[in-house]
């Protein structure tokens, strides 16, 4: 059977079929915190996305004990193409997003229960929905945060006014670790520096590697360039193996 949602997004460059973690430093936040690259790694080894902190309009209120209940991880709708828009520099930013990062489909994270990020307009004082989210809240505490049904929302609300407004992320978010397979990657993100050590690896795995900036023309080129590598290691490997057997033969 069809997928109609599938007919209604085909051709939209405005929509993206994948969803992407990006990593940051964040040793100032964290003791055991690490780089971009050191929270990449871990990531890569660990093949798991860490939910460590809350990031909801109500996240101060919340018993630091069930802090770990409302902590989310996070991920991003932005197309492929606009990934350098997500990772440049932008001034009064405390959180900077460094080009290191795995690529999923959206159906992978919504099978995870991803949400997309709920924002809560207060420009020009339009507090009426803030204020149902803040009753919302006070339900919520009255049941001490962690009974019923209602507090589920929460970790998914997020503030949009003046002075706080980031929904140019398209965010989703998980609430709590999101587990993966090598399968499950569809590519990753790296900066053009730190390609060239990564890429066999990569490529030994057949997941390819995007720098941030690249068009869908320039995509489609490194897919192909990285297609031709995984082939050749693979090809050579098995020469190898040929030849300890003493065999050397075509392949």
């Amino acid at each position: 059977m069809t997928d109609p949602r599938k007919n209604a997004i085909k051709g939209r460059e405005d929509i993206s079929r994948f969803v992407i973690h990006l990593t940051r430093d964040d040793r100032g936040d964290f003791s055991d915190g690490g780089s971009a690259e050191e929270n990449f790694r871990a990531i890569i080894e660990d093949r798991r996305i860490g939910a460590y902190q809350p990031h909801c309009i109500h996240s101060k209120e919340i018993p630091k004990n069930l802090r770990p209940c409302y902590s989310v991880a996070c991920f991003t709708e932005v197309p492929l193409t606009q990934l350098h828009l997500l990772t440049r520099r932008i001034p009064g930013r405390k959180i900077c997003l460094e080009p290191y990062g795995l690529v999923f489909s959206r159906e992978f994270i919504i099978n995870k229960g991803a949400q997309p990020a709920i924002y809560i307009n207060s420009y020009n004082n339009n507090i009426w929905l803030r204020e149902a989210a803040d009753v919302l809240c006070d339900i919520a505490r009255s049941k001490e945060f962690k009974n019923g049904k209602l507090w589920r929302f929460l970790p998914f609300l997020n503030a949009m006014h003046e002075r706080y407004d980031f929904t140019w992320e398209r965010e989703w978010r998980v609430r709590g670790d999101v587990q993966f397979k090598p399968e499950d990657v569809v590519a990753v993100v790296l900066p053009e520096k730190d390609s060239v050590e990564w890429r066999e690896k990569f490529a030994l795995r057949g997941v390819p590697v995007l720098t941030p900036g690249l068009s869908y023309e320039d995509i489609i080129g490194e897919l192909s360039q990285q297609q031709r590598k995984t082939r050749s290691i693979w090809v050579e490997r098995k020469r190898r193996v040929r030849r300890s057997k003493g065999k050397e033969v075509n392949v």
